[in-house]
């Protein structure tokens, strides 16, 4: 028995005529604020530049592939739009430091994270020299068979 594997199946379906359901809402929504512009500004000289904007942003929600941008032309409007109106996040601000001696600004570096203190002591100095040196032999005619 042979099972059919559907394929295409990231292309919508054509739903008016040559438009998908979202390209025919985004159509006859902006066909419907073009309309409005024209009926709402008196004269055709202040209303075009509107009406032309309208269009503009109409065609490109419903036509502009999103192969050029890598995802739906309303995604990088919507990210514009959250991007203008949302609260920007700075990394970096200039500190000063508050001097007496006058009134120049100084600027805090970064510092350098402290290294911890060797110890010194006859301990630590055993302890360094058993670890780099190694362990000492001695010599055999220091001990000597009576010394043991």
């Amino acid at each position: 028995m042979q099972f059919h594997i559907p394929q295409y199946i990231d292309i919508e379906d054509k739903l008016f005529g040559p438009l998908t359901i979202w390209q025919a809402i985004y159509v006859a929504g902006g066909g419907g604020a073009i309309y409005l512009a024209y009926r709402i500004i008196p004269s055709i000289f202040f209303s075009a530049p509107v009406i032309l904007g309208f269009a503009v942003i109409t065609w490109a929600l419903a036509f502009y592939p999103k192969e050029k941008l890598g995802k739906p032309f309303i995604e990088v409007l919507e990210a514009g739009f959250s991007y203008m109106m949302g609260a920007k996040l700075y990394t970096w601000k200039k500190t000063t430091k508050e001097s007496t001696m006058g009134g120049e600004e100084q600027f805090l570096g970064s510092q350098m994270p402290r290294t911890p203190a060797v110890p010194s002591g006859k301990l630590s100095s055993a302890s360094f020299n058993i670890d780099v040196r190694g362990p000492q032999k001695v010599e055999e005619k220091e001990l000597g068979p009576g010394n043991l």
